[in-house]
């Protein structure tokens, strides 16, 4: 495992070091932070190995995926956005994030250049670094649970919310930034306990 976490800070220092939110998430990614996530420090790593074995099987086919693409993998569940030349590489880039043992849903994001306008991807990292901001600052958000990306103003988010209602203010910060054109979300809602208790079954008297 430690040798697929030393490949995945390679792929991140290479592909995400030079912009302003490649090294706002690389700061943020440290021990501590993992800790404090709702999948817990062994969570994150396993799912940061997970990305891992995905970057190599996709540097290994065509190393335009490994910059034309970004998998977010949360609770072993894969989240690929991008854009691709070709049907048949959308098809080959996700059969690849399959093959990694593991991995138990994908989340297929993926478009074609041909789909998209060029200028929709002017600002997205002006966006993603709104967000973050947006976010962080938010007392009543835990903002190290949600994990998204911005590709061509679409923000698409993955991740563990403590309710609907914290799910919606996310995504409430995400569509009030200038240039969003729209949120996907693949984020799990937490699962809400009763606060009263089951009333025992008492047998009838006959």
């Amino acid at each position: 495992m430690i040798y697929r976490i030393c490949a995945l800070i390679f792929f991140t220092i290479v592909i995400n070091a030079c912009t302003p939110v490649g090294m706002l998430v690389t700061a943020g990614t440290t021990a501590g932070t993992m800790a404090m996530e709702e999948r817990g420090f062994d969570g994150a790593t396993s799912d940061y190995a997970l990305k891992a074995d995905v970057l190599g099987k996709w540097a290994s086919e065509d190393l335009s995926f490994t910059s034309d693409l970004t998998v977010i993998v949360y609770n072993t569940k894969a989240m690929v956005a991008g854009t691709v030349e070709t049907e048949e590489q959308r098809s080959k880039a996700i059969e690849l994030v399959w093959q990694v043992n593991g991995i138990t849903d994908v989340f297929n994001e993926i478009q074609l250049k041909t789909e998209s306008d060029v200028q929709d991807f002017a600002h997205d990292t002006w966006i993603s670094a709104k967000l973050y901001t947006a976010t962080t600052f938010d007392p009543q958000l835990m903002e190290i649970n949600y994990k998204y990306t911005v590709q061509g103003g679409v923000v698409y988010v993955t991740g563990y919310a403590q309710s609907p209602a914290e799910l919606n203010r996310f995504i409430r910060h995400a569509k009030g930034i200038s240039y969003v054109r729209r949120v996907v979300s693949h984020v799990q809602v937490k699962t809400q306990k009763s606060m009263f208790r089951k009333k025992p079954t008492t047998a009838m008297n006959e």
